[in-house]
Parts: structure tokens; sequence; C-alpha cells
């Protein structure tokens, strides 16, 4: 038996030396843990996705997980500062202890929600990751809170409590937007900055996508071709995916039930682990209602998604990311006494790289996008056959973007060559293709408190020649709450396959429509000023624009033989007013947006057709205690003209509508929240007059995710 074993007092004086010479061990080259807590400032309540990134003897970053919680670890000694960073919050610096080992107590951080987060990472301004504040252009941020409170389970409804926003429908093409009286035509929607294929009759239904896997969404009004060519006349809709994950693993599910058929399961996971990220999300949804269609008779929709990202990044000088997204949807609705089924496949896909240098970033891209329509009719409920028209669309797209620093001096430029093509029965031919190729540049130059940005691209197609569209805006940042921007822009927008070749005869009503393949691309001027205060309680913004556009492409017919086609006709001009404003006091948060445009059509010398002179909203939210929150949204459309006789007299207008939704939220034990509220409170219903309004809707939810 050993001395120590004999004698308790020398037990006792050994284990204690152990345990005071753990420390110092760990001290002397074991490596450390840094972990801690993201909280609410006024709920106390767990902030998910936060961006936590440490800077000291090494360098590294994590995200939050659902409950606010993040942890880091083989971390040397020293001392650390840990940035703290979440749209919608102010950013936060703090230092941790000089040592780190294991067993320090977590670090309980609390953020302080702003109305606007000006530290907010946006990408669609530059065609590149900035602050906020630098964004020459203004930006309306829709964040992953503010989704989540407005209870909102598709893009296209996220978007209706917007300012400046107004959403239309129609059949078969669903529910798209008009930016500064611009129509759905005339709004690019991009994925992660990409445009997607998938419009119907020219239109995009926005409600074709979950907001499960969308992490936030950008919206910038006002011709944008310089940057983003094609079809961006009345501004962008970048829609933005949480993509790969970069903290540790977790996992969420959640489920909606309610009237009209509501019903959504969504779940996903995402983390991280050494140089590789990853995520992965899965829905489903399903309505008694179809998207644009006026009324619930006969209609329904059932609709499957799936997204999926990978990041690979063993340094900072270098990054290979892959992503993928697919949409499979049925719907159905009623035309008369037929029933109509459009069945919808949407995929897109992209790998990337980036390369890193002191000065240069060089990040190429390639990407894909297809979208397939299956039209079908039948007096059945259910489609007789598979027969049926379908149509095609594809889209192939390689991209070099370069960034170059100098000083205080950005340029972006790059290069972007793509390859679309549409089969549908309706082509001579049966399908067409059209390649084009875009090289653009654009810098910043800061200049004291001025930003100035000059820009340009050239676009070249094979069908239709070119477009030259540039553009200059300025940022004037005298204090950083206090911002003034200004913009002089061109904007166009290519005649599409269905305007260039689509043959449509209709021999029951005696005409028929063909394409022009003569047609040239529309375009646009507009300039704008938007001026911006952006403080830690209160937020202001007024903005005013104007756009004067040519050469749209409109009907026009019908000749002796009854024949329609398709020409550079119409011209007029949009502008208007918007004006935001909000502001967070303790647990209370109130915002309001009112909209004013007026729209003129040189052709009939009236207003455009279905744009709303007034438009208002205003939102109030509430932290009710620790566990309890709940939120009210009104929302207000104007009277629209809808109909109008040769001479530009308005003949049929849609009545103004106003409509209130309530939503709570209950924070539980075990990570579980429960949801539950009411779309259209006053159950006001307008009939065929308003698409896509169709009564009270009651529902109820339940989410989990893991710690």
């Amino acid at each position: 038996m050993s001395y120590q074993g004999r004698c308790p007092v020398m037990r006792a004086l050994a284990a204690t030396l152990v345990l005071l010479s753990a420390p110092l061990a760990w001290a002397q080259g074991a490596a450390g843990v840094l972990a801690g807590k993201v909280t609410d400032a006024f709920t106390g309540l767990g902030v998910p996705d936060v961006e936590v990134a440490l800077s000291g003897p090494a360098a590294a970053t994590t995200h939050t997980a659902s409950n606010g919680g993040w942890r880091l670890v083989a971390l040397p000694d020293g001392h650390y500062q840990i940035r703290i960073r979440r749209a919608g919050y102010a950013g936060r610096t703090v230092e941790a202890d000089a040592t780190v080992y294991p067993g320090a107590p977590a670090l309980t951080i609390a953020l302080e929600p702003v109305p606007v987060s000006l530290d907010a990472i946006v990408v669609t301004a530059a065609r590149r990751e900035q602050k906020l504040k630098d964004a020459v252009a203004a930006i309306e941020l829709v964040t992953r809170s503010e989704i989540e409170a407005s209870g909102a389970q598709d893009v296209g409804t996220v978007l209706t409590e917007q300012t400046g926003i107004q959403l239309d429908g129609g059949t078969p093409a669903g529910t798209g937007a008009y930016l500064q009286g611009m129509g759905d035509q005339r709004v690019l929607v991009l994925l992660d900055g990409q445009p997607l294929t998938g419009r119907i009759n020219g239109n995009f239904d926005l409600s074709r996508f979950s907001t499960a896997p969308i992490d936030h969404v950008e919206v910038v009004k006002g011709p944008q071709s310089t940057l983003y060519g094609s079809d961006a006349m009345g501004g962008v809709i970048n829609i933005i995916t949480r993509g790969a994950g970069s903290g540790p693993f977790a996992m969420n599910l959640s489920t909606v039930a309610g009237t009209q058929g509501m019903f959504t399961l969504n779940g996903g996971l995402r983390g991280a682990s050494g140089a590789f990220g990853y995520s992965a999300d899965l829905g489903l949804q399903q309505t008694s209602l179809a998207s644009g269609v006026a009324g619930s008779s006969g209609t329904q929709t059932e609709r499957y998604d799936a997204d999926a990202a990978a990041r690979w990044s063993p340094d900072s000088a270098f990054a290979l990311t892959a992503s993928v997204l697919g949409v499979v949807e049925k719907q159905r609705y009623l035309t008369g006494q037929l029933y109509n089924f459009g069945d919808n496949q949407q995929w897109a896909g992209r790998v990337g790289a980036a390369f890193t240098g002191s000065t240069v970033r060089v990040s190429p891209l390639l990407y894909l996008s297809s979208f397939d329509h299956l039209s079908r009719a039948s007096t059945q409920p259910q489609p007789a056959s598979d027969s049926g028209a379908n149509d095609v669309q594809q889209l192939v797209r390689l991209e070099v973007p370069v960034t170059a620093r100098f000083g205080t001096t950005t340029l972006d430029a790059g290069l972007d060559l793509q390859h679309t093509s549409e089969e549908a029965a309706r082509i001579p031919g049966g399908r067409r293709t059209i390649n084009s190729a875009e090289p653009y540049a654009q810098g910043t130059f800061t200049l004291g408190d001025w930003s100035l940005v000059p820009g340009f691209r050239a676009s070249y197609s094979e069908q239709w020649g070119t477009a030259i569209t540039p553009r200059i805006a300025a940022m004037w940042r005298p204090t950083p709450p206090l911002a003034l921007r200004l913009s002089l822009g061109t904007g166009y927008r290519a005649p599409d396959f269905k305007e260039l070749y689509i043959d449509f005869v209709n021999a029951a009503y005696g005409y028929a429509v063909v394409g022009n393949p003569k047609l040239q691309p529309e375009h646009s001027v507009g300039a704008m000023a938007d001026l911006e205060w952006a403080g830690t309680r209160y937020y202001g913004r007024a903005n005013v624009y104007y756009n004067r556009f040519r050469d749209f492409i409109e009907y026009v017919g019908p000749d002796a033989l009854g024949v329609y086609t398709y020409a550079n006709v119409a011209q007029g001009t949009t502008n208007g007013v918007e004006l935001e404003g909000g502001v967070t006091a303790g647990p209370l948060k109130l915002d309001a947006g009112y909209a004013y445009l007026r729209t003129h059509d040189d052709v009939t010398g009236g207003a455009l057709l279905g744009r709303p002179a007034h438009s208002a909203r205003i939102t109030a939210g509430v932290g009710i205690n620790s566990w309890l929150s709940a939120n009210a949204t009104g929302l207000y459309t104007g009277a629209t003209p809808t109909q109008e006789d040769p001479t530009g007299q308005v003949t049929a207008t849609r009545p103004a509508y106003t409509r209130f939704d309530l939503r709570a939220t209950a924070r539980l034990p075990l990570s579980l929240q429960l949801v539950a509220g009411v779309n259209n409170v006053l159950d006001k219903q307008l009939g065929a007059l308003w698409p896509g309004y169709t009564g009270r809707a009651v529902y109820a939810g339940v989410s989990w995710s893991t710690q």
C-alpha cells in the first residue's frame, strides 16, 4: 500500500493540487472553450442566427442556435473580442476573459432591437456583400424575424405588408408584384442573386416559394438593369435563402393548420463541421385556394419544396459553394364549368467559388434554372389524362464577377453569359433559344461624406441586338443615422418568347395571336431621391421617384383576318412618393407606411390600369412578457382603375379595400413555440374584384427546434 493511500491528509492534499493545477495545465497548451447566449434585451428570449465573430489570439465565427446559444472550441489562450451582429438588432462588441479554460462561465449578451439595422448585410445593391448603411441604392429589407412575426407561409404574402409593393393576381399566372407602378413583367425576381425562370404569360408567381428556407428578402426599386439586365425596369426582388450553416448542428420542425384548407409542414437541419457547412429543408403546403384566383369554388393547391446547400471554406482566401432548390406544385381552379389544372416544377441549382486576395475577389458561378408548366382542363375535379399544353423554360448562366478595392475606391465588374430556351407546342418548330453576353462595371468612389457610384451594362442578344444601360447614383451620409440617396438610371426589358414566337389560334371566337420576331427591347429612365433617418429608437424614410418609359410591348390589331400581334407602341410615366416610419420603445414596436402613385399612359391619355393611387400599412408588435408576444397589421389599398374607354376615361374600378391581421406567439419549455392568428379579421369578401382575398382565415401551429 502506498504512503498516499495510508494517509487521508495526503490524499486530500494531492487531490487539491490536481484541481488547482488543471487550469494552469490548460493554459500551457490545451485548447479552450468560449460559450454564451445572445438574448433580446426586452423579451429576454434567445435570438437565433446571430453571427458571433471572435478576434484575438485566434479568429473564429459561428452562429447562434435556435435558443440563442453558441459555442466555440479549440481556442488558444488570450484576450478576445466578440462581435455580435444580426439584422434587426444593434450590433455589439464585448470582451471575453483573458484566460480561456474548460468550464468558463457562459457569456450572456443582450441585443437591443432597432427599427433598421444599418449593420445588416445586403447583397443586391452592388452584387456583393456590404452593410446596409453603405448601400447607395435604397433597399427594403425584410428580415427573418419580420417574416416569422408576420406568419406568412409564402414570399408573396410577405411582400403584401411592405410599403409601395402592390400585388395582383391572375390565372394561371398567380400573384405578381408591382414596383413604382411597373407591372410584374418588369420586376426581376432573383433567388440568391440569380434570375429565375417560371413566368406564365409574362408574370411570376411569388407565392410559389415557401418562407421556411428564406433568410430575408431584399427589394430595390427603380431601374436596376445596370447590374441585373433585362426585366429590372421596375426593380429587383431578391429572395435570399438561409444557406449552409456555420454554427453547431441544429434541427427544426413546424406545422400550421387552419381554415381554407391550410396545412403546412416544414423541417430542416443545418450546421458545420470544420471547414464544411451544410443545410437542408423540406416542406409541404396545402390550401383550398389557388394563387391569384378570386374565390374558392373548385380551387386547390398542393406544393412540395426542397432546399439544400453546402459550403467548403478551408481558409479565408477560398470558398466553394453549391445549392439546389426544387418546387413541385399542383393547382386547380374553375373557369365557368371547366376545371383547369396547372402542374408546375421549378428547379434551380448553382455551383460557385470565391478567390479572395488582399485587394481582389473573383467569384465565378455556374447557375441553372428550369420551369415545367403543364396546363390541362376537364369537366371533372380530376384531370382525365396527362395530355395538355406543356411549356418548358430553361436558363443556363455563367457569370464571372470581380471586385477590386483600391483605398476608398471599389470596382465591381463582370461578364454574364446566358443561354435561354423554351419548348411549347405553340412555338413554330417547337423550340427556340436565345444567347446573350452582358459585360458590366460599377465603381464606388468615397469622397468624405459622399459616395459616388457610376456604372453601365452593355447587353448583346443574337435575337434583338444591343442595349446600353448606364446609371449614376450618389449617397451623402453626414452622420451615421442620416442618409440622402440620389440616382438616375436606365432600364430595359427584352421581348420574351411569347411575344417573339408563340402563335395561338382560338377558332371558337374567330381570332388568332401571333408573335413578332422583329420586336425590340422596352426602355425606361428613372430618377429617385431617398432621405432616411435610422436611429436606435426611431426611423423614417421619404422617397420620391419619376420613371419615363417607351417602346412598351402591347397587343395591336386585329387586322382584316382577325389576327393580333405585338408591337413596341406604349409609352408613358409613373411617379410618386413613399413614406415610412417606425419606433421601438421597450417591448413595443410600431411601423407604418404610405404610398402615393400617379401614372399616365401617353397613348390613351389616361392612367395605367391595375395600379391604386393610394396604399398604406401599419404594424404594431408587443412583447407582453418573457414568453408571449403579439402583433397586428392593417393594410389599405385604394380604389383601382381596371377598365377605360379609348379616350382614357375610367369605366370600371375596384373599390378600396382594408384588411386587418392578428398573430400571437408563445414560447414554451422544451424549445416549443405555439402560434395562432387570424387573417382578414373583418372577413372582407369582394369576390372577383380582388383576386386572392377570400374572407377570414384562422390558423394555429407549433414549432420545435434543438437547443
